[in-house]
């Protein structure tokens, strides 16, 4: 644990996932000229938007926990910013399992 003590637990399965990244291989990122970072994530600004205007991300591609119902929400995010609404996120409601 956190404090050096040893933990043992018994159990009949375990599941490990490891190893997760964006999967931002064929974008083709450079034409675009949307940058991505040293981890292979798609750099954006707190609009989801990317340095090139009118190209923006969401999910899997950028910071944060891979999970659909985060994409979701940032998806809605995005389109109503679009529309020219005044849209707002706090990742702190998104549940994190």
């Amino acid at each position: 644990d956190k404090k050096d003590k040893e933990v043992e637990f018994k159990g009949d399965y375990c599941l490990v996932a490891v190893g997760r990244k964006p999967f931002t291989e064929g974008l083709n990122a450079d034409a675009s000229g949307v940058k991505i970072d040293d981890r292979g994530r798609v750099e954006v600004n707190e609009h989801l938007q990317t340095n090139v205007k009118n190209i923006y991300a969401i999910g899997d591609v950028i910071k944060g926990p891979m999970l659909a119902h985060k994409a979701s929400e940032e998806g809605t995010l995005v389109a109503e910013t679009i529309a020219g609404q005044k849209p707002h996120i706090n990742y702190n409601l998104i549940p994190g399992v």
